[in-house]
């Protein structure tokens, strides 16, 4: 059924009150509503960001600038990377599903965005460059979600709402390459350029960062706990997956683990990417977190943009590696180390807030 004829519906026989929250989403999917899966992320979004509570209150008030007010959402909805078409799509539906328009909106072609619609930064140091790409902020449940399943710890409990604004994460685990190019030796127990650097302790990424940042003149950083979560699980795009980008019964397309790693690491980019077109967030090396690590999210209590504690005697990683077996490379699962240590199965990934 149609987008705008399943809101319609919903709305009808459940409650306007459906427009502000994020079950809307699975009765919309009990419709078979989203054709296009560009819409589906729109609609997240417009969720997650608070736009449906703005929408209610609208229409509950029945303001007069209601369709301008509207129009300022889809332009902010516009401007978080969604193309116009499917952003201008879904606001006409939710309008007409409200009964605030009486025609019906252009239906749109059966289509998914395209890899364009990533955007993404590329970054050039010496003979090496790399991609920043760009995640939509937005709301998410970190930890241990239903789909995470049995093997959640008790470190991963309970699930916490949380949000985190926009920002730019790297594409790949930072390489040999790269680290060779800016700190001129290769720690790393297995070699190869196009290999993910490890064998780095916290502190020595720190340097890393300081010292590419010099050189690029961007501000780069390790992602927060938070952030790397909500990118691996693919963000506003995600399909609350156990791993980034796979469930179990394809995990072997997207990861590197224990099974299928011939007791080494690989080459980045040599699996399959999650929804953001991030390779490597699940397994051949994990990666280290800006957080100092403690037992429980909720305990810290930060809903907006977390930074975990402010002192600790560990810091977190995350991502599982190619020596873990698969239950300890899902998006959820959490590790920490003491920030002076290094191993085998450690590396990192670069963060930004801009570029």
């Amino acid at each position: 059924m149609e987008l705008y004829k399943a809101i319609h519906t919903v709305l009808k026989e459940y409650g306007r009150d459906l427009i502000a929250e994020e079950r809307l989403l699975n009765f919309l999917a009990d419709y078979h509503a989203f054709d296009v899966r560009a819409t589906r992320r729109v609609m997240q979004t417009f969720l997650q960001m608070g736009y449906g509570r703005q929408v209610l209150e609208l229409d509950a008030q029945d303001a007069a600038d209601k369709q301008l007010k509207v129009s300022n959402i889809s332009m902010q909805l516009a401007q978080e990377g969604f193309q116009k078409k499917h952003v201008a799509y879904v606001l006409d539906c939710v309008c007409y599903g409200l009964g605030w328009q009486g025609e019906l909106p252009e239906e749109l072609d059966d289509e998914e965005e395209g890899e364009e619609a990533i955007d993404k930064h590329y970054v050039t140091v010496g003979s090496t460059s790399f991609a920043m790409v760009h995640v939509t902020g937005g709301s998410f449940n970190i930890g241990a979600t239903p789909e995470q399943g049995v093997f959640a710890a008790f470190d991963e409990k309970p699930s916490f709402h949380v949000t985190v604004s926009s920002f730019f994460l790297a594409e790949v685990p930072v390489t040999q390459a790269l680290w060779k190019e800016v700190m001129g030796d290769n720690p790393s127990h297995f070699k190869g350029d196009n290999l993910p650097v490890e064998r780095v302790t916290w502190e020595e990424c720190q340097e890393f960062i300081q010292k590419l940042s010099l050189q690029t003149h961007i501000i780069f950083r390790l992602p927060t706990e938070a952030e790397w979560e909500y990118a691996a699980r693919g963000g506003c795009r995600s399909k609350h997956l156990k791993y980034a980008g796979a469930s179990d019964s394809d995990k072997n397309d997207f990861v590197w683990f224990k099974d299928n790693s011939q007791g080494t690491s690989h080459e980045v980019k040599s699996k399959s990417p999650n929804e953001l077109k991030l390779y490597d967030m699940c397994g051949n090396v994990s990666e280290w977190c800006s957080d100092w690590y403690f037992n429980s999210y909720a305990n810290n209590g930060e809903r907006m943009n977390p930074k975990g504690p402010a002192t600790g005697t560990a810091r977190v990683y995350r991502g599982g590696s190619w020596d873990d077996k698969a239950m300890n490379c899902r998006v959820s699962k959490r590790f920490s180390m003491n920030p002076i240590f290094k191993n085998k199965l450690v590396g990192l990934r670069l963060a930004a807030s801009n570029i």
